[in-house]
């Protein structure tokens, strides 16, 4: 019966010591995640094109423009500061080109 409650004892503390080894697994904070202007799969966010600095030239800070798109005509955009300086940055992103779906895929 000693030996049994000894057994015991001893399964109870292994199990306490390995449990401990788990948390101390884990990274300090949880999940690190990256910010969201990192941009998606570690890629670097897109720089605006040439244009869109050309549509703010003379322009202030927060000035509303109407820029011309490929697939949407003209839409209205806001000059904003970047290191690069004044662009006009859409007031709604750009639709996906047709048939292409940005969305990633659903999960199994």
């Amino acid at each position: 019966m000693k030996n049994l409650l000894n057994l015991a004892r001893a399964s109870i503390f292994m199990a306490a010591l390995g449990a401990s080894l788990f948390v101390h697994a884990q990274p300090p904070g949880g999940d690190q995640k990256k910010p969201p202007e990192a941009g998606k799969d570690d890629r670097p966010p897109r720089e605006p094109p040439p244009q869109a600095y050309e549509d703010c030239k003379g322009k202030k800070e927060g000035a509303l423009v109407q820029i011309t798109t490929p697939r949407e005509g003209k839409i209205s955009a806001t000059c904003t500061n970047s290191p690069k300086g004044l662009f006009a940055k859409p007031e709604r992103p750009p639709r996906p080109p047709e048939g292409k779906d940005n969305n990633p895929p659903p999960k199994k």
